[in-house]
């Protein structure tokens, strides 16, 4: 029993090993077959790609299904994407968020301290011992590392800086490159040397909610004076002003190319930031922002000006040019007498010599056949896409609708003359923003009215108006003409002249869009309407403007003969453009659009008044009740252009003599007051009307 006890235990001691080796061998099989299953192809779709396609079911038989082994198409079974992120990457976004939050806990606290350094100012005269100097904020150098792999760790780094102080900004960044210029001082660095008492009863709060560092009202007025532009924050909200008040009817920028190109991430050029500093000039007017104070507004509105003008001299470029325009159209809006005359002559003339009057292919730039005659010199180059060209082409007629507005209200020649034009009319201003091409029509006196359904669609208020503009500057031309009264010939051809110029301005009426059409269904209805392109509203009221121009001359002439007396028709046009203009202004009104219509707009309400009188003074001696609402209109109007409370403050001048007048009168015939029958001469203008009526008066 022994003996075999022990044979079975040296065969089992014989063999172990071998037992060891097949047992390791399969347990290496095993985790072979383990790791294979987990690397093994991941389960395929339930069809193959053909059946998909075809919205059938598939047998699923493999290499191919049978439909594909019948049709003998290609059979491919494409592997499941395993859906969600990847392993790892939620402890890895929770990593990167931990080091954030720590860099910017570690900014806060370095700036904490230095703002809680800087404003416990003791004595000046402790300042003058050994204490140590104070760091300056452009010089303290913040530790800022931006993870490369996440680009926004430094917008994150920015905005924490704004949350606590909105004055600090980073340095070499586009905020601090707009607020100080190269040789200037930031106001934060003076106020560190600057000794100021912290009373409760005198301290105020900085702009910033989350700020605490206090600042005397005279360090704010400080602060106001040594920025040339508003702070960051309000200074990309009077961009927008302008881009809803402005440029609405005057559609002379695109807003998304010009807001890209004011506060995107590449560096501001000099000329971008004149053209900055002119909106700035015009958009502080709609500007209800509690910082600009009086003398801010003031100090920027002056100092921007300044800026623009002496760029405007020294530089002849397109944005050059762009800024000159839309600050003439501040100098303007406030007054229509020499400064804005002034102005108008260096832009209408720099026009002309960037050759921005002319297209590329006019034969006025290139003749079309050998000549001798000296070309014109080419300033500026070539546009590089349709949205530039587009822009030059709307710069020219913006140009060309201030100097018709300028020179109509005076007895001037127009600085542009229409034999120096060539140039298409601007596109919708969608096709504008869209950066799309379009042939518009061109500005030609010769060419027939008629529009032709291709190019029709392309046009918009903008194109309308500056043929409007184009008619109301030959009128204006017709009636500098003179005429002899007495003569039967030059009667005649007056009369030809006036029906050419009627005839010209019904064809262009007919020849509107819808869009004009629908102005006149809302002047119908007496109820606010929104939205509504205030584009066509100034149209609107320039159409109005046209009708009146080209009738009261022979509505209302200054002087009559017995071949030359006053036309009935042409004064019940006059009325009826009056009345057109009362509704219109009515409508825009109750539509809360008084800002969002410019000075051309006050322009033809005052002419409508005007006509008022005229009619008054001439046929009923009664002053039409309704020119009330005009001066009321006027009177709000005055509060965002300057130049419509002048008018208003003259009309209401004239109303309340001859209100006056009317108490003294005995009974029996009416006398006019010497005011109305001043303001009543259509040949007269705002600079003499103002005049005479001061020398009455005093």
């Amino acid at each position: 029993m022994d003996e075999k006890s022990s044979y079975y235990d040296s065969a089992l001691l014989s063999h172990a090993p071998e037992q060891d080796a097949v047992g390791s061998q399969s347990e290496s099989d095993g985790s072979e077959n383990g790791s294979g299953s987990k690397k093994r192809k991941r389960p395929t779709g339930v069809a193959c790609e053909s059946c998909k396609q075809r919205k059938v079911k598939c047998d699923k038989a493999q290499p191919a299904c049978g439909w594909c082994a019948r049709n003998h198409h290609v059979c491919e079974y494409k592997e499941r994407k395993k859906p969600g992120l990847r392993a790892g990457y939620g402890r890895e976004l929770e990593g990167r968020l931990d080091r954030l939050e720590a860099q910017l806990q570690e900014q806060g606290r370095q700036l904490a301290a230095h703002l809680q350094q800087s404003c416990n100012l003791g004595d000046p005269s402790s300042l003058s011992q050994s204490a140590p100097p104070i760091p300056q904020p452009q010089n303290v150098q913040f530790e800022r590392t931006v993870l490369p792999y996440d680009g926004e760790a430094a917008n994150a780094l920015n905005m924490k800086q704004q949350m606590i102080d909105p004055q600090l900004r980073p340095t070499g960044s586009r905020q601090h490159s707009l607020q100080y210029s190269s040789g200037q001082t930031n106001p934060l660095d003076q106020m560190s040397v600057h000794h100021y008492d912290q009373s409760p009863s005198q301290a105020h709060s900085l702009t910033s909610p989350h700020s605490t560092v206090t600042i005397p009202p005279a360090q704010q007025h400080h602060f106001s004076e040594a920025a040339p532009l508003p702070p960051y924050d309000l200074l990309y909200t009077l961009v927008d002003l302008y881009f809803k008040h402005v440029n609405v009817w005057l559609p002379l920028l695109d807003k998304k190319s010009t807001l890209d190109t004011l506060f995107g991430p590449s560096p501001l050029a000099e000329a971008d930031k004149i053209v900055l500093h002119s909106i700035v000039t015009v958009a502080l007017r709609f500007s209800q922002d509690a910082r600009l104070t009086p003398e801010s507004r003031q100090h920027y509105h002056d100092t921007s000006k300044q800026k623009v003008q002496l760029f405007g001299l020294e530089n002849s470029s397109v944005r050059a040019l762009q800024a000159l325009v839309i600050l003439a159209l501040d100098v303007t809006g406030n007054t229509n007498g020499p400064p804005g005359w002034n102005l108008l002559a260096l832009i209408s003339r720099s026009v002309i010599q960037l050759g921005l009057s002319v297209e590329t292919t006019s034969s006025l730039a290139a003749p079309l056949y050998p000549s001798i005659a000296t070309l014109r010199a080419s300033v500026l180059p070539d546009s590089r896409s349709p949205i530039e060209d587009e822009e030059r082409r709307r710069l020219f007629w913006t140009v060309y609708l201030l100097d018709r507005y300028a020179t109509v209200a005076t007895a001037f020649d127009f600085a542009l003359d229409d034999k120096e034009v060539d140039r298409r009319l601007p596109c919708r201003d969608d096709l504008f923003s869209a950066n799309k091409s379009a042939d518009t029509k061109w500005f030609r006196n010769s060419q027939p009215r008629g529009y032709s359904g291709a190019i029709m669609d392309v046009h918009g208020h903008f194109a309308y108006h500056c043929e409007l503009l184009g008619i109301l500057g030959r009128i204006h031309l017709f009636l500098k003409r003179p005429i002899d009264i007495g003569s039967l010939a030059d009667v005649e051809q007056w009369q030809g002249s006036y029906r050419a110029l009627d005839s010209e301005l019904n064809a262009w009426h007919f020849s509107l869009p819808d869009e004009f059409a629908h102005i006149t269904r809302l002047l119908k209805t007496n109820t606010p309407a929104k939205p509504i392109n205030c584009g066509w509203i100034m149209l609107h009221a320039a159409y109005a403007l046209t009708v009146i121009r080209l009738n009261s001359s022979a509505a209302y002439p200054a002087q009559s003969s017995p071949i030359f007396s006053s036309s009935y028709s042409a004064m019940q046009r006059c009325l009826s453009a009056v009345e057109n203009m009362r509704q219109l202004g009515q409508l825009v009104k109750m539509s809360g659009l008084l800002d969002k219509v410019g000075p051309p707009f006050a322009f033809s309400a005052w002419v409508c008044a005007r006509v008022c009188l005229v009619h008054c003074s001439t046929m009923d001696h009664e002053v039409d009740p309704e020119i009330g609402f005009l001066v009321t209109l006027l009177a709000e109007m005055g509060q965002y252009w300057d130049v419509a409370r002048r008018y208003s403050e003259i009309l209401g001048r004239v109303s309340e003599e001859y209100r006056m007048s009317q108490q003294a009168s005995a009974v029996g015939e009416r006398v006019t007051a010497s005011t109305v029958r001043i303001l009543a001469d259509m040949r007269r203008y705002v600079s003499t009307i103002r005049l005479k009526i001061v020398m009455i008066r005093y």
